[in-house]
């Protein structure tokens, strides 16, 4: 951001305008559309080399907002001008964060491939710490599905090469997440020591803020094994550092974890205490995307009941705002909170509801998950009700007509399960 001038015709419009859109997105408010376009247009009518970094900004903010597709879009705008011009080191950041857009619609396929092409150009430039950031990219990749042996082998890979150029705060963040490898798999004490190795790195440079993480972490894990003091003592020595540093959302965070945690200990009375603490933050907000993360970490924390009724008042300001991409995110977490209560007849209406609101706003890929989340509800076995084999079958075959973004594995996949169905349905008769 700093580099956003141009020496031939500066205009000094575009940085302030494209600043006030970054402000006005941290803020909670999702009109800044205008602000944006109208960066971009002062970048272009000055003649401004700097195009492709805007537009790389933009497609930042639409990822932050949930707006694959807009992101998408920017991020290729960006990318189409840096190979056009030959600027490599742009190329390359911009295929990692094409990455993030991949891996955000649950395309892994997709997200690696793009890693793979940043990686090849950093490693053939020699930039070693870029090329760790990709690889300890492909691990989260990896970890988010499931494949914990992947997630463990590219991390070694980025904190191998991070250890031998000295880059402790790439290394720390990795041993961050080679704990959550290994809480995965239920060896606690490993997964303690990469969680102190990541500490001792932090506090030695001063990163409160990456320190408080990693004892947020701790209790995690302390947690995970049910030893539920030490879990109360790291998430408050978490809370410690987040309330110093003033970080609302680190702290709600940690509300959330330390009510479940009270829980566990029969303390229903501290529960309730963390509980509206956590609260307090977000109604203070005032916007659906807040008070829509509030319920997302609810959830997260399994406080089902606070979930769904944070969610509900999402959805109300949602509506009442016009802001229809709240709205659908928060049919689609209903549906996500019933299903992991059981409670499927449920779970299936607000996903369906959830259908319509991302094919209104043409979030398509969005809507694609809606279908194979009613694809598999379908098929469940709901008390009362036969599987409903033909509705499955239906809803995969909706998925693979409205995703643009479905890969060749993928769309196998999908057909595989229409003919297991088929199968099975037939053999139900």
């Amino acid at each position: 951001m700093s580099g956003f001038t141009d020496s031939r015709n500066s205009d000094t419009h575009a940085l302030p305008r494209f600043n006030q859109a970054i402000d006005a997105f941290d803020r909670g408010e999702l009109e800044f559309s205008e602000l944006c376009r109208k960066a971009l247009e002062s970048c272009e009518q000055a003649g401004q080399d700097e195009v492709s970094v805007v537009c790389g900004r933009l497609g930042g903010i639409a990822y932050r907002r949930g707006d694959f597709d807009a992101a998408e879009q920017w991020y290729r705008k960006s990318l189409g001008i840096d190979e056009r011009t030959g600027n490599e080191h742009g190329a390359a950041t911009t295929c990692h964060y094409l990455s993030f857009v991949a891996d955000g619609r649950g395309d892994s396929e997709s997200a690696e491939n793009w890693l793979w092409k940043s990686i090849h150009i950093k490693e053939k430039q020699g930039d070693e710490i870029g090329a760790a950031e990709s690889y300890h990219q492909l691990g989260l990749v990896a970890y988010r599905r499931d494949d914990l042996d992947a997630a463990e082998k590219w991390y070694r890979k980025s904190l191998e090469i991070d250890e031998r150029n000295d880059n402790e705060r790439g290394a720390a963040e990795t041993c961050n997440n080679m704990s959550a490898v290994a809480n995965a798999r239920g060896d606690f004490e490993t997964a303690e020591k990469w969680l102190w190795k990541s500490i001792h790195i932090k506090e030695r440079q001063g990163n409160e803020v990456g320190a408080a993480v990693s004892y947020h972490q701790l209790g995690f894990v302390a947690y995970c094994r049910q030893d539920f003091d030490a879990a109360e003592r790291w998430y408050l020595k978490s809370l410690e550092i987040e309330e110093k540093l003033d970080n609302e959302i680190g702290m709600a965070e940690t509300y959330f974890n330390l009510s479940a945690n009270a829980r566990g200990q029969d303390n229903n009375k501290a529960a309730e205490e963390w509980l509206g603490k956590a609260l307090q933050i977000f109604e203070r907000k005032g916007s659906a995307k807040w008070t829509l993360q509030a319920a997302r970490i609810a959830g997260q924390a399994r406080e089902f009941g606070v979930a769904e009724k944070t969610c509900r008042k999402a959805l109300e300001i949602a509506k009442k705002n016009g802001d229809d991409m709240c709205e659908a995110h928060s049919y689609q977490h209903l549906g996500s909170f019933a299903w992991q209560q059981g409670d499927y007849e449920a779970s299936k209406q607000w996903y369906e509801k959830a259908f319509e609101a991302h094919e209104k706003r043409g979030a398509m890929d969005e809507a694609a998950k809606m279908c194979i989340a009613l694809a598999h509800l379908s098929f469940a076995a709901i008390a009362g009700k036969p599987r409903d084999f033909h509705s499955a079958a239906w809803w995969f075959r909706k998925s693979l007509e409205i995703d643009d973004h479905v890969t060749w594995r993928k769309r196998l996949t999908l057909y595989a399960r229409l003919w297991h169905y088929r199968f099975l349905s037939f053999f139900s008769k």
